[in-house]
């Protein structure tokens, strides 16, 4: 198995167990390995999100956006991260976007 998905499971089986630094920890590594996977900052931005470190979430899920641009799930999630800092104009514009997105795919 290449490393960085090895890394990404280890991270999921942490987050399965409720260890959200040990994932975090993970997710990292994933990524570090391979900065083109996109399903390591997927994963690094929700790790983030759930231990409240907004600036870091939205920063994993704009590399994620860097790879799909036009993934509707990374968009809500950066519209909730946003939304947590309070920047409300940013939540909107992505939100907006995840309904582009969502809806395109969609058709």
């Amino acid at each position: 198995m290449e490393p960085k998905i090895e890394f990404y499971e280890l991270g999921n089986e942490a987050l399965a167990v409720g260890d959200l630094e040990k994932a975090k920890f993970y997710y990292t590594k994933s990524v570090e390995t391979d900065p083109s996977y996109f399903e390591g900052w997927q994963a690094l931005a929700m790790a983030y999100y759930k231990l409240g470190e907004y600036e870091k979430s939205i920063e994993a899920n704009k590399k994620a956006l860097e790879i799909r641009p036009e993934d509707s799930m990374v968009w809500t999630s950066l519209s909730l991260a946003y939304m947590r800092l309070g920047n409300k104009i940013e939540a909107e514009k992505a939100s907006f976007k995840a309904r582009i997105f969502s809806w395109k795919k969609s058709s």
